[in-house]
C-alpha cells in the first residue's frame, strides 16, 4: 500500500455551541486533522467511535455511534494532543511553525468557550493580522486550555486547540506569559 493511501486514526475532540464530540478522524497518506477541516471537496468531517456530550454535563455520554458527520462550518474548535496531527505542513512548514517566531500568548472567545494559550510569529503580530495570514480556516493555539464560558469550572485541554477562525467572537494577543 502506497504512503497516499495509509489510513490513520487521530482521536479528536470535537466542540459545537451545545456538545462535545469525542471519536477518531480518519486521515489518509500525509494528511493531518488540520488538512481533513481544510479540505475544500468536503463540508463535513467523518468522525468514527463518535461520543456525544452536552457541554454542561462533560461526563455524561448522552449518545454513541460507529460512525458520525458534522458540518464543519458549525464546529468551533477542536482539541488534539499531538501539534503534529493538528498542523498542515511539508516539512519546511512543520519547522517555521514549532521553531521560528516569537511565542504570543492568547485568549480567544468563541460561542460557550474561551480558549488561552500560545502561538508563533514571526513578526510583530495584531490580531487581526494572526487570523488573516495564518494558514487555513483553523487557527493553531499550542499548549491551550478551553474553559465553558458559563461554567469555567469545567475545561479542556490539549497540545494544540484549532479554533475555526470564522467562529472567534474575540481574540487577543500579548509577548509575554502573564495572565
Amino acid at each position: 500500500m502506497s504512503s497516499s493511501t495509509l489510513r490513520n486514526l487521530i482521536s479528536v475532540d470535537i466542540f459545537t455551541d451545545a456538545y462535545r464530540v469525542s471519536g477518531r478522524v480518519v486521515v489518509t497518506g500525509t494528511t493531518t486533522v488540520a488538512g481533513e477541516l481544510s479540505n475544500p471537496n468536503s463540508d463535513f468531517l467523518e468522525l468514527t467511535d463518535a461520543y456525544i456530550s452536552r457541554i454542561n454535563q462533560p461526563g455524561e455520554i448522552i449518545t454513541s455511534y460507529a460512525l458520525a458527520s458534522l458540518r464543519k462550518n458549525n464546529i468551533n474548535f477542536v482539541v488534539l494532543q499531538n501539534r503534529r496531527e493538528g498542523v498542515p505542513m511539508s516539512s519546511q512548514h512543520f519547522r517555521s511553525v514549532f521553531e521560528r517566531g516569537r511565542q504570543y500568548h492568547v485568549f480567544v472567545t468563541v460561542p460557550s468557550f474561551e480558549i488561552q494559550g500560545e502561538i508563533m510569529y514571526e513578526s510583530r503580530p495584531t490580531p487581526h493580522a494572526v487570523l488573516i495570514q495564518s494558514i487555513g480556516v483553523f487557527q493553531p493555539i499550542f499548549a491551550a486550555k478551553a474553559s465553558a464560558s458559563l461554567y469555567p469550572e469545567i475545561t479542556y485541554s490539549g497540545d494544540v486547540i484549532l479554533v475555526h477562525k470564522d467562529r472567534v467572537r474575540l481574540f487577543c494577543l500579548r509577548d509575554d506569559k502573564r495572565s
